[in-house]
Protein backbone atom coordinates (compact mmCIF):
# COMPACT_ATOMS: atom_id res chain seq x y z
CA UNK A 1 0.00 0.00 0.00
CA UNK A 2 1.29 3.45 -0.72
CA UNK A 3 0.47 6.48 1.10
CA UNK A 4 0.20 9.87 -0.62
CA UNK A 5 1.22 12.65 2.15
CA UNK A 6 3.49 16.15 1.91
CA UNK A 7 6.66 15.37 3.65
CA UNK A 8 8.62 16.93 6.23
CA UNK A 9 12.53 17.95 5.55
CA UNK A 10 13.31 16.40 8.44
CA UNK A 11 11.82 12.79 8.94
CA UNK A 12 13.51 12.24 11.91
CA UNK A 13 12.06 15.12 14.00
CA UNK A 14 8.43 14.72 12.08
CA UNK A 15 7.09 12.35 9.52
CA UNK A 16 4.88 15.51 8.09
CA UNK A 17 3.65 18.97 8.19
CA UNK A 18 -0.27 17.72 8.49
CA UNK A 19 -1.51 16.17 11.33
CA UNK A 20 -4.49 14.12 9.03
CA UNK A 21 -1.03 12.28 7.77
CA UNK A 22 0.62 11.99 10.63
CA UNK A 23 -2.84 9.98 12.54
CA UNK A 24 -3.39 7.70 9.25
CA UNK A 25 0.44 6.65 9.58
CA UNK A 26 1.00 6.18 13.49
CA UNK A 27 -2.60 4.57 13.26
CA UNK A 28 -0.80 2.49 10.39
CA UNK A 29 1.96 1.26 12.53
CA UNK A 30 0.01 0.99 15.60
CA UNK A 31 -1.88 -1.73 13.49
CA UNK A 32 1.04 -2.94 12.52
CA UNK A 33 -0.03 -2.72 8.40
CA UNK A 34 2.99 -2.14 6.24
CA UNK A 35 3.11 0.49 3.59
CA UNK A 36 5.34 3.23 1.62
CA UNK A 37 5.26 6.77 0.93
CA UNK A 38 5.25 8.97 -1.88
CA UNK A 39 4.66 13.15 -2.01
CA UNK A 40 1.44 13.48 -3.36
CA UNK A 41 -0.31 16.76 -5.03
CA UNK A 42 -3.43 17.83 -3.70
CA UNK A 43 -4.80 18.29 -7.60
CA UNK A 44 -4.29 14.78 -8.68
CA UNK A 45 -6.25 13.95 -5.71
CA UNK A 46 -9.71 12.77 -4.81
CA UNK A 47 -11.36 15.86 -2.53
CA UNK A 48 -7.75 17.42 -3.49
CA UNK A 49 -6.44 16.63 -0.21
CA UNK A 50 -3.75 14.77 1.31
CA UNK A 51 -3.45 12.20 2.90
CA UNK A 52 -4.49 9.74 0.01
CA UNK A 53 -3.88 5.84 0.02
CA UNK A 54 -3.65 3.34 -2.84
CA UNK A 55 -5.40 0.29 -1.71
CA UNK A 56 -5.55 -2.44 -4.17
CA UNK A 57 -4.87 -0.06 -6.95
CA UNK A 58 -7.83 2.18 -5.76
CA UNK A 59 -7.21 5.76 -4.67
CA UNK A 60 -9.11 6.34 -1.17
CA UNK A 61 -8.77 9.79 0.12
CA UNK A 62 -9.02 10.90 3.20
CA UNK A 63 -7.33 9.34 7.02
CA UNK A 64 -10.77 7.89 8.44
CA UNK A 65 -12.44 6.36 5.17
CA UNK A 66 -8.58 4.60 4.60
CA UNK A 67 -8.85 3.47 8.55
CA UNK A 68 -12.17 2.19 7.51
CA UNK A 69 -11.49 0.51 4.50
CA UNK A 70 -8.18 -0.91 5.84
CA UNK A 71 -10.18 -2.64 8.84
CA UNK A 72 -12.28 -4.16 6.63
CA UNK A 73 -8.94 -5.25 4.94
CA UNK A 74 -7.11 -6.61 7.77
CA UNK A 75 -8.09 -8.39 10.74
CA UNK A 76 -5.17 -7.42 12.88
CA UNK A 77 -6.16 -3.39 12.21
CA UNK A 78 -6.89 -1.80 15.58
CA UNK A 79 -10.80 -1.94 15.32
CA UNK A 80 -11.58 0.05 18.86
CA UNK A 81 -13.63 -3.11 19.70
CA UNK A 82 -12.68 -3.07 23.14
CA UNK A 83 -14.12 0.50 24.53
CA UNK A 84 -17.51 0.53 25.81
CA UNK A 85 -20.34 2.05 24.20
CA UNK A 86 -19.38 5.30 26.36
CA UNK A 87 -15.99 5.30 25.69
CA UNK A 88 -16.59 5.04 22.12
CA UNK A 89 -19.28 8.17 22.40
CA UNK A 90 -16.38 9.92 24.31
CA UNK A 91 -13.80 8.99 21.21
CA UNK A 92 -16.27 9.87 18.77
CA UNK A 93 -16.58 13.48 20.43
CA UNK A 94 -12.59 13.56 20.91
CA UNK A 95 -12.49 12.97 17.32
CA UNK A 96 -14.75 15.85 16.50
CA UNK A 97 -13.14 18.07 18.65
CA UNK A 98 -9.54 17.60 17.12
CA UNK A 99 -10.57 17.09 13.65
CA UNK A 100 -13.21 19.85 12.92
CA UNK A 101 -12.64 22.29 16.27
CA UNK A 102 -8.92 22.75 17.28
CA UNK A 103 -7.64 22.10 13.10
CA UNK A 104 -9.08 25.71 12.68
CA UNK A 105 -7.09 26.58 15.62
CA UNK A 106 -4.21 25.17 13.85
CA UNK A 107 -4.72 26.70 10.67
CA UNK A 108 -5.29 29.74 12.11
CA UNK A 109 -1.82 29.99 14.43
CA UNK A 110 -0.31 28.84 11.46
CA UNK A 111 -1.21 30.84 8.37
CA UNK A 112 -2.73 33.87 9.91
CA UNK A 113 -0.55 34.87 12.48
CA UNK A 114 2.25 36.91 11.09
CA UNK A 115 5.41 35.49 12.69
CA UNK A 116 4.31 32.15 12.45
CA UNK A 117 3.27 32.12 8.85
CA UNK A 118 7.18 33.34 8.21
CA UNK A 119 8.43 30.50 10.32
CA UNK A 120 6.16 27.62 8.05
CA UNK A 121 7.15 29.72 4.56
CA UNK A 122 10.55 27.38 4.62
CA UNK A 123 8.52 23.93 5.01
CA UNK A 124 6.01 25.10 2.57
CA UNK A 125 9.05 25.96 -0.27
CA UNK A 126 10.33 22.63 0.75
CA UNK A 127 6.76 20.70 -0.60
CA UNK A 128 6.25 22.81 -3.43
CA UNK A 129 10.12 21.77 -4.78
CA UNK A 130 9.50 18.18 -4.19
CA UNK A 131 6.43 18.26 -6.43
CA UNK A 132 7.81 20.12 -8.85
CA UNK A 133 10.08 19.06 -11.95
CA UNK A 134 12.78 20.51 -12.14
CA UNK A 135 12.80 21.79 -15.29
CA UNK A 136 10.38 24.17 -13.26
CA UNK A 137 12.18 24.88 -10.41
CA UNK A 138 13.43 28.70 -11.44
CA UNK A 139 9.58 29.42 -12.06
CA UNK A 140 8.96 28.28 -8.55
CA UNK A 141 11.06 30.43 -6.86
CA UNK A 142 9.82 33.60 -9.09
CA UNK A 143 5.81 32.69 -8.63
CA UNK A 144 6.45 32.02 -4.75
CA UNK A 145 6.04 35.09 -3.27
CA UNK A 146 2.97 35.52 -5.30
CA UNK A 147 1.34 31.95 -4.32
CA UNK A 148 2.13 31.43 -1.21
CA UNK A 149 0.25 35.29 -0.30
CA UNK A 150 -2.51 33.46 -2.39
CA UNK A 151 -2.69 30.01 -0.78
CA UNK A 152 -2.49 32.18 2.91
CA UNK A 153 -5.63 34.70 1.63
CA UNK A 154 -7.80 31.49 0.88
CA UNK A 155 -7.34 29.44 3.93
CA UNK A 156 -7.90 32.64 6.38
CA UNK A 157 -11.20 33.16 4.40
CA UNK A 158 -11.81 29.28 4.82
CA UNK A 159 -11.20 30.11 8.70
CA UNK A 160 -13.21 33.39 8.66
CA UNK A 161 -16.06 31.48 6.71
CA UNK A 162 -15.71 28.11 9.67
CA UNK A 163 -16.15 30.89 11.98
CA UNK A 164 -12.85 30.69 14.01
CA UNK A 165 -10.91 34.04 12.17
CA UNK A 166 -14.08 35.74 13.18
CA UNK A 167 -12.71 35.68 17.07
CA UNK A 168 -10.14 37.52 18.73
CA UNK A 169 -6.43 35.96 18.82
CA UNK A 170 -7.13 35.71 22.78
CA UNK A 171 -9.94 33.95 22.11
CA UNK A 172 -8.75 31.42 19.39
CA UNK A 173 -5.79 30.67 21.77
CA UNK A 174 -8.58 29.86 24.75
CA UNK A 175 -10.07 26.97 22.74
CA UNK A 176 -6.43 25.39 21.84
CA UNK A 177 -5.93 25.14 25.54
CA UNK A 178 -9.16 24.34 26.06
CA UNK A 179 -9.25 21.47 23.78
CA UNK A 180 -6.09 20.70 25.85
CA UNK A 181 -7.25 20.45 29.04
CA UNK A 182 -10.01 18.51 28.37
CA UNK A 183 -8.15 15.95 26.40
CA UNK A 184 -5.76 16.14 29.78
CA UNK A 185 -8.21 15.31 32.03
CA UNK A 186 -9.33 12.35 30.37
CA UNK A 187 -5.91 11.03 29.48
CA UNK A 188 -5.33 10.67 33.36
CA UNK A 189 -2.44 8.77 34.15
CA UNK A 190 -3.19 5.82 32.00
CA UNK A 191 -0.98 5.23 29.17
CA UNK A 192 -3.62 5.86 26.78
CA UNK A 193 -6.41 8.16 26.83
CA UNK A 194 -9.23 4.66 27.45
CA UNK A 195 -6.25 2.16 29.33
CA UNK A 196 -3.28 0.30 28.41
CA UNK A 197 -3.66 0.17 24.94
CA UNK A 198 -3.70 2.17 21.93
CA UNK A 199 -7.20 3.43 20.00
CA UNK A 200 -7.93 4.99 16.51
CA UNK A 201 -8.25 8.57 19.19
CA UNK A 202 -4.82 8.05 20.36
CA UNK A 203 -3.14 7.94 17.13
CA UNK A 204 -5.64 11.09 16.28
CA UNK A 205 -4.40 12.84 19.55
CA UNK A 206 -1.04 11.87 18.96
CA UNK A 207 -0.96 14.10 16.01
CA UNK A 208 -2.65 16.81 16.63
CA UNK A 209 -0.11 17.19 19.65
CA UNK A 210 2.64 16.21 17.69
CA UNK A 211 1.77 19.10 15.67
CA UNK A 212 2.17 21.56 18.88
CA UNK A 213 5.52 19.71 20.25
CA UNK A 214 7.51 19.33 17.16
CA UNK A 215 7.23 22.53 15.00
CA UNK A 216 7.81 25.65 16.54
CA UNK A 217 4.72 28.05 15.65
CA UNK A 218 4.32 30.20 18.94
CA UNK A 219 1.53 30.62 21.23
CA UNK A 220 -0.08 30.34 24.45
CA UNK A 221 -1.66 27.06 23.14
CA UNK A 222 2.02 25.77 22.48
CA UNK A 223 3.34 27.08 25.86
CA UNK A 224 0.92 25.27 27.64
CA UNK A 225 1.29 22.02 26.26
CA UNK A 226 5.19 22.41 26.68
CA UNK A 227 4.24 23.20 30.43
CA UNK A 228 1.97 19.95 30.89
CA UNK A 229 4.78 16.75 31.38
CA UNK A 230 1.35 14.17 31.29
CA UNK A 231 0.87 15.74 27.81
CA UNK A 232 4.58 15.86 27.03
CA UNK A 233 4.81 11.80 28.42
CA UNK A 234 1.93 10.38 26.26
CA UNK A 235 3.18 11.89 23.05
CA UNK A 236 6.73 11.08 24.02
CA UNK A 237 5.44 7.32 24.52
CA UNK A 238 3.47 6.94 21.53
CA UNK A 239 6.58 8.28 19.45
CA UNK A 240 8.81 5.98 21.11
CA UNK A 241 6.88 2.80 20.45
CA UNK A 242 5.81 3.47 17.15
CA UNK A 243 8.20 5.92 15.49
CA UNK A 244 11.74 5.70 17.28
CA UNK A 245 13.98 3.87 14.89
CA UNK A 246 17.06 2.05 16.45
Amino acid sequence: MIVYKYGHPEPKVSPDISPFVVKLETWLRMSGIDYETRTGTNRDMPYKKLPVARINGELVPDSSLIIRRLRQLHPQAISDDNLSETNRAVSAALTALFEQHLYFVVLFVRWCVPANFNTYKPLLLDYARRITPGWQQPLLSLLAPVILPMARNKLRRQAWQQGTARHTIEEINAMGIEVWKSAKAILGDKPFLFGDAPNTIDATAFAFLHAEIRYPFLSPIHDYVLSEPALIAYHDRIWKRYWSVA
